[in-house]
């Protein structure tokens, strides 16, 4: 990679967190609507409410949206200020896994509680 390309290697990260960013404040306002709307209740309320698939789906949205947006913030963070490269690589590798084992864990949790099970 030469100097050129290593410095506009980062306009696509820049990119997505700024597209990821703008996404998140509808699903933002769609979480603080539905905390509202189920403060206080029981969990068959809660299993009713995430029983329909625009609920459901938006909370595997904003979930996924969140490990996105956290894992390019970190990569940039790694990029910019870890050292040595090899370490670099390790952090950012492990970032990955623990964002995708995170949304996989609550995506799974969502569809659960959406089935009844």
């Amino acid at each position: 990679m030469n100097a050129s390309t290593k410095a506009h290697g980062g306009l696509g990260h820049w990119w997505q967190q700024r597209l990821s960013s703008i996404l998140l404040i509808p699903a933002s306002l769609w979480l603080l609507w539905a905390g509202s709307t189920l403060a206080g209740a029981d969990f068959e309320t809660a299993r009713a409410f995430f029983s329909s698939p625009v609920q459901a789906g938006m909370g595997i949205f904003l979930i996924g949206l969140v490990a996105f947006h956290a894992q390019i913030g970190i990569q940039v963070i790694c990029e910019d200020y870890i050292y040595p490269p090899w370490f670099q690589s390790l952090l950012i590798w492990l970032t990955r896994i623990a964002c995708a084992g995170g949304f996989l864990l609550i995506a799974y949790a969502l569809i659960t509680l959406a089935k009844g099970n």
